[in-house]
């Protein structure tokens, strides 16, 4: 076996030439990346294969971070930020790479208010195109999913932890969830009309499931 590290954007990847049919990418619970290519792979063919997966790669790492990340660390919007609790602050906020909140309840509220801002900017620019009314709009602690609509009431819930996404994946899925409001199902005619608005959701889909 023939392994080397590979420089790729802002990646160290670990690359490996096995008796293996296809090129293959793993990242690991630590967040490193290994690739495992065919030994005749051409090696004009690897920045090809990367870059045609550069999406994957990113989501995959920042959703292992995102799960190992120590207790003065949280996400939003796909960026790391430094968490900071003090009695003097007075108000919670964004400092550059810094939250300063209160204590972790003031945290999670203001985590519940900034996704409930981030998310109706993608409601309020696709709503007009949907036609159809939002009754109400419900942020939820969701483990499952992450949205879900009742088409005949008109509700839409959306998951907290989606705001941690980056902002084209916060689209897609708020997208996703107003189509259903024209379409309550997952038939083509769904899938057609979010291709119409949304070229390459399918690549955001793959990002979002990792």
């Amino acid at each position: 076996m023939d392994s080397k590290f590979i420089k790729f954007d802002k990646f160290d990847i670990k690359a490996t030439k096995k008796r293996v049919k296809y090129a293959r990418l793993r990242v690991d619970r630590n967040g490193d990346i290994y690739l495992t290519l065919p030994i005749l792979f051409p090696k004009f063919m690897v920045l090809e294969f990367l870059n045609k997966n550069k999406a994957w790669i990113e989501n995959r790492v920042n959703f292992i971070k995102s799960k190992s990340l120590p207790e003065n660390k949280t996400m939003l919007l796909g960026q790391i930020y430094s968490l900071k609790f003090d009695e003097s602050f007075k108000k919670t906020e964004i400092l550059g790479n810094e939250i300063r909140a209160l204590n972790l309840n003031e945290f999670i509220k203001f985590k519940r208010s900034f996704a409930k801002n981030e998310y109706m900017k993608f409601i309020n620019l696709y709503l007009p195109i949907i036609n159809k009314p939002i009754n109400k709009l419900t942020i939820r602690d969701m483990k499952t999913r992450w949205g879900s609509c009742n088409f005949k009431k008109g509700y839409i819930n959306l998951a907290l932890n989606l705001v941690e996404k980056s902002p084209e994946l916060i689209e897609y899925v708020v997208l996703h969830e107003l189509t259903h409001l024209i379409f309550p199902h997952h038939k083509k005619s769904f899938y057609d009309y979010i291709a119409n608005l949304m070229p390459n959701f399918r690549d955001r889909e793959k990002r979002l499931k990792g």
